[in-house]
């Protein structure tokens, strides 16, 4: 029988995914940290996708369990010490350089050279703009857009976007910026003593926050996987 339609097409795109390394080969101080997180920022953590990363020997099932316990979703593990426990388990293993999977041998020379894929970025709309304040207990989220506040935002509110955050009056709260994994997402606010910033899973709270510029205007964002806070004026 002839197939009048193709049964699969095949497009390029541009994934959200986040480089998880492992420090310490304890499933408990995994779990305790990973709780941690899905109390500061659970709509960052639910859908997580995930690359393991680990130059210790540690148990990858329950270090799989623990990231799924919480809705993270762990895609392959990086070349290293869990490669042969996730190969045995179908888990894919990646290069830790460029994250492509690991070749098992070299690939044969094509007859002709393939076409280059078509790499289709996600759509992103106009900004969501929230003119009153957000108050305790409010949560705001812009998806697929940056976010900005005109007033300030109460401790216990929370707001969250897939791009940037702007808040134009004081940041007492929680914010959390590129939440799809956008490592180029940044938080301005105009006076800044917030309970936590957030940008790609990565985040500080409030005992870290308050060593850098607390009650002035300040940027909050990525420098090579790690979140830096500093005085800016917007």
């Amino acid at each position: 029988m002839t197939r009048s339609r193709p049964a699969l097409e095949l497009k390029g795109r541009m994934l959200p995914i986040t480089r998880v390394r492992v420090l310490e080969a304890d499933p408990a101080g995994v779990r305790a940290q990973l709780a941690e997180m899905v109390r500061q920022m659970p709509q960052a953590v639910k859908g997580m996708a995930v690359v393991i990363d680990s130059d210790l020997d540690a148990d990858l099932a329950a270090l799989l369990a623990a990231f799924r316990e919480v809705g993270i979703q762990p895609l392959a593990v990086s070349e290293g010490p869990l490669a042969d426990a996730a190969r045995g388990i179908g888990l894919p293993v990646v290069s830790k350089d460029n994250g492509k999977a690991a070749a098992a041998a070299p690939a044969a020379r094509p007859v002709a050279p393939p076409p280059e894929p078509v790499i289709v970025a996600a759509a992103r709309k106009p900004a969501k703009v929230v003119a009153d304040p957000i108050r305790s207990g409010q949560q705001v989220y812009a998806e697929d857009c940056d976010l900005i506040v005109l007033n300030t935002v109460s401790p216990g509110a929370e707001v969250i976007a897939d791009g940037c955050i702007h808040i134009y009056g004081k940041l007492a709260g929680r914010a959390l910026a590129g939440v799809k994994g956008d490592e180029s997402a940044r938080v301005f606010c105009r006076k800044l003593d917030a309970e936590l910033i957030a940008i790609a899973g990565i985040y500080a709270v409030a005992e870290q926050i308050k060593a850098g510029p607390v009650n002035e205007p300040a940027l909050a964002w990525l420098d090579g996987g790690r979140l830096k806070i500093e005085a800016h004026k917007i």
